[in-house]
């Protein structure tokens, strides 16, 4: 009977990895390539020059137009969310939707404010480049990652409010889900 029961939650997690890979890593990875080549068509190819045109010479900071800080900005800061957001999870992160033997629900650091950051930190990225690269179609494609965000999300939060219940709930009460204080 335990190898049953061993088989049945193996099953579970197999079809919940499928189900990830065919609804977030498959459209995200699509939609993320397609949005650096409109990139790199429009102006990402200079975008390391840039940086180490600024590192080496930073009074050529006046001659960066605005919208390419902005988007370098918005590419740093979404970078630096990610990471934290990943560090703080620790031994709970996973690149697939899974819950792990020993897994603790996170509500401290990063996650106090919003609980998903991670996603906020990569949309933050995906918006960043079209912003730096002056890319208005790799823009309207970064906007196509919002509902498979959402999706995915919703996948996330359905197994964390299994595994968890109350206590789940209770952070979804007095968390935002995805952009802090907002949203």
């Amino acid at each position: 009977m335990p190898k049953r029961g061993f088989l049945a939650k193996h099953g579970v997690v197999r079809n919940a990895i499928k189900r990830d890979i065919l609804q977030f890593a498959l459209p995200g990875l699509t939609v993320f390539i397609v949005e650096l080549q409109f990139c790199v068509r429009d102006g990402l190819s200079g975008l390391w020059g840039t940086i180490w045109g600024l590192v080496k010479h930073p009074q050529t900071l006046s001659t960066v137009s605005v919208q390419s800080i902005i988007g370098l900005a918005f590419f740093v800061i979404g970078l630096t969310i990610m990471v934290v957001g990943q560090a703080t999870l620790w031994r709970n992160y996973s690149a697939t939707v899974i819950i792990r033997e020993d897994h603790q629900l996170i509500t401290h650091g990063i996650y106090r404010f919003t609980r998903n950051p991670i996603y906020l930190g990569a949309f933050m990225v995906f918006v960043g480049l079209p912003v730096y690269a002056a890319s208005l179609y790799g823009f309207l494609t970064s906007l196509v990652l919002i509902p498979i965000f959402l999706s995915r999300i919703r996948l996330e939060e359905e197994l964390l409010t299994e595994e968890f219940q109350g206590a789940y709930q209770k952070y979804r009460e007095t968390t935002r889900k995805l952009i802090p204080f907002i949203y």
